[in-house]
């Protein structure tokens, strides 16, 4: 692992030679292609590059996954009992969304500058269905609700100084992805940033899809969920008809 990223390093030293007379940004991860097998346990990706750059320059590492919708609700106690009184569904929130840094990221970037980047989850451009609740409710209270619930699933974070930047010029971050991703494109930004400004940005894709017979159970109950669902609940039925088969026994 070591000399893998010794070499990685090495490679960045490399780009970052070939572009010192410009103000270009190299980054590249050590794989754009992630297989999820039976066996699958999470992963992490080396994401590595190099930046013209200087001692107070800052660099942020942007990765997100693919967009879905995801409820939060609201529960309330009445008559005793806990149930679900307001929800609300978000039509394309990353189900990956994770943010690194080699600084504090209020030090790095002002919050207008991050809301007209786009940089964390408050200054997404999120969607939602129609719902009788008010906008500064949604996008304040709800909107804090849904990163909660995604943070504590690790989907969604927020890792500063964790972007080893040296000298202003090599850079790289390990980029954890758990087990319960989703397969799908995951897009990388990469921002080179100075004084709060913008100096340059590079985007990059990483594949994540599943693979052996997870794939086809995957695929199978996509394509024809109709039939998976009734195989499910037939399956469910015999299993419990042998379990009390053996127990009478």
């Amino acid at each position: 692992m070591r000399l893998m990223q010794s070499i990685l390093m090495m490679m960045a030293m490399m780009s970052w030679q070939a572009v010192q007379a410009e103000n270009v940004l190299v980054a590249d991860v050590s794989r754009n292609n992630v297989a999820i097998t039976t066996d699958f346990h999470g992963t992490n990706l080396l994401l590595f590059g190099a930046v013209n750059g200087e001692e107070a320059d800052d660099i942020l590492v942007i990765v997100s996954g693919p967009e879905g919708e995801v409820a939060t609700r609201r529960k309330e106690r009445i008559g005793g009992i806990w149930i679900n009184t307001d929800a609300v569904i978000w039509k394309n929130a990353p189900s990956y969304y994770q943010i690194f840094t080699n600084a504090p990221l209020d030090e790095i970037a002002s919050d207008e500058t991050r809301r007209q980047l786009e940089i964390g989850y408050r200054h997404l451009p999120l969607r939602t269905m129609a719902t009788e609740l008010p906008e500064e409710e949604v996008n304040g209270p709800w909107r804090d609700a849904l990163a909660r619930t995604l943070s504590q699933a690790e989907l969604w974070d927020v890792k500063e100084n964790a972007v080893s930047l040296m000298a202003g010029a090599l850079f790289r971050v390990s980029v954890p992805l758990p087990k319960n991703i989703r397969p799908g494109d995951y897009q990388v930004r990469v921002l080179h940033m100075r004084e709060g400004r913008l100096l340059a940005e590079q985007g990059s894709t990483i594949s994540v899809a599943k693979s052996g017979i997870g794939a086809l159970i995957y695929q199978f109950a996509h394509d024809y969920s109709i039939f998976y669902g009734l195989f499910a609940v037939l399956f469910a039925v015999a299993s419990g008809w042998l379990a009390a088969v053996a127990f009478r026994r």
